[in-house]
């Protein structure tokens, strides 16, 4: 008789110890918990402070462009572009992956931004209608953009906008477009273009054709150079 209290300590213990276990588990199952499927608009992925690093939405929650977490044109209210954009710790919208489709055009984009500034690298695909037919462009495109903020340059073109008189707006708009801070050429396409070359395209600062390596829609090779004037220099 003597044996039954410490019997039933050492039942009581594992008890207790089996409800610990056992409570330890279901938390950390719940903590780990697979969700099998979610059904949102936008999915924010944040960090600990609150800033915003990977914004995956529809066309009508889509987050706008930001330089330091800021609006880049405060005039744009709406982004309609449905994907997956990402952010950097000061809160600048650095490029993602984005797409879209109507009745005459659709679009896919894998862009890669210059630090406050657009992008400089992205991989592309564009379609449009065309008589009936879908004319399709696709491959690598690169450009060149100045350390002039996006910010600072859609913040110059709003005030040309907004210019009433329209003698002084088309001055300014020369003006604006002349400034090659303000541009972004292209400098390179790797890729299949809308006349079905398909090849290596190099482009000047100024966006102008220089060289041309392709093979036409027949699979004829091509090589063409071009001038600073555009003029043809080299055939083959």
């Amino acid at each position: 008789m003597k044996r039954l209290p410490i019997i039933n300590l050492i039942l009581l213990i594992g008890i207790i110890a089996y409800i610990f276990i056992s409570n330890n588990k279901k938390a950390e199952y719940s903590k780990n918990k697979i969700v099998p499927e979610i059904t949102t608009e936008r999915l924010n992925i944040v960090g600990k402070d609150g800033n915003k690093y990977v914004v995956l939405s529809n066309p009508e929650k889509q987050a706008l462009a930001t330089i330091n977490g800021k609006p880049i044109n405060p005039e744009e209210t709406e982004r309609n572009t449905a994907g997956l954009l990402f952010f950097n710790e000061d809160g600048d919208e650095i490029g993602g992956l984005v797409y879209g489709i109507d009745s005459t055009e659709s679009y896919q984009l894998l862009t890669f931004d210059q630090r406050k500034n657009d992008q400089i690298m992205t991989l592309r695909k564009d379609e449009y209608l065309e008589d009936g037919k879908w004319k399709k462009q696709y491959g690598l495109l690169l450009q060149d953009r100045s350390e002039k903020q996006s910010n600072v340059i859609i913040s110059e073109l709003n005030k040309i906008r907004n210019i009433a008189d329209t003698v002084l707006r088309k001055k300014e708009y020369e003006k604006f477009y002349n400034n090659p801070d303000n541009l972004a050429p292209q400098r390179l396409f790797i890729g299949k273009t809308y006349s079905e070359n398909v090849g290596l395209f190099l482009m000047d600062k100024n966006n102008k054709p220089r060289l041309k390596i392709f093979l036409d829609e027949n699979g004829a090779p091509h090589i063409e150079s071009f001038d600073e004037n555009g003029e043809k220099k080299t055939i083959e």
